[in-house]
Formats: C-alpha cells, structure tokens, sequence
C-alpha cells in the first residue's frame, strides 16, 4: 500500500525530486542543517522521509508531481 503524502509533503517532494527515491531522500537529508531551527518545517521533512523509505521505488518513479512544482498565481 502506497504512503498518503500530504499536500504540503507534495510541494516539498516537487521541491527536491530527483532521478530516484534514494536521491530525493539524500536531496530533502541535505536541508535539515539549514532548517532544523523551524519546528514546522522539520516536522514536515520527517514526516515526509519516513514516507519515502517504506515508498517502493516503482511508486515514486510513478508519481506524478508536475502540479506542485507550478508556482502559485497571486490574486491582484
């Protein structure tokens, strides 16, 4: 059974997605030194690598995470 990501954990994924599920968890392993002030946000990377190490990697190769990565229109 696949892991349910969260919303937020989608834009992170988008974020520092890779050639592969191992790469991707190095890339978001990578950033915990510089936000590892942020409670919120280190919260959220754990939460999203424990995750991604029970995600198969056909699972991560098949997601599709082209909608998270479009910056958001601001309202004028």
């Amino acid at each position: 059974m696949m892991a349910r990501f969260e919303e937020n954990e989608y834009f992170l994924l988008a974020m520092f997605q890779k050639e592969s599920r191992r790469a991707t968890i190095e890339q978001i392993y990578n950033v915990i030194t510089y936000v590892c002030r942020d409670d919120e946000m280190l919260a959220l990377i754990n939460s999203t690598l424990e995750k991604l190490w029970f995600l198969a990697d056909e699972a991560f190769l098949n997601m599709d995470l082209e909608l998270y990565k479009e910056e958001p229109v601001e309202d004028e």
